[in-house]
């Protein structure tokens, strides 16, 4: 496949390369792409929200201290599902 890059595009990738990290074009091409598929899969705050949720934890940090990452996942993965429940039954 060969695909045509923008004079724009071409400078943003010579920059990562210059920066370091990146030896090739295709590395930073592949690392934005593995950057895009996790987004896809696991960026869908709102806008704002990612800095409320993280507000919200440095004040429970600060309130009662910390607590295991498993505990933290599964609090998140349990909301995450109620939040989905409810919109899909037009709940808000």
């Amino acid at each position: 496949m060969n695909v045509s890059l923008s004079p724009d595009t071409v400078k943003l990738i010579e920059a990562r390369m210059k920066a370091g990290g990146y030896t090739t074009p295709e590395s930073v091409i592949r690392a934005g792409l593995a950057s895009l598929e996790h987004d896809e899969a696991y960026g869908d705050f709102a806008p704002g929200e990612l800095d409320e949720l993280l507000a919200q934890v440095e004040g429970s940090i600060q309130e009662r201290g910390t607590v295991p990452v498993a505990e933290v996942i599964a609090e998140l993965r349990r909301r995450s599902e109620h939040q989905h429940t409810t919109s899909r039954l037009g709940n808000p």
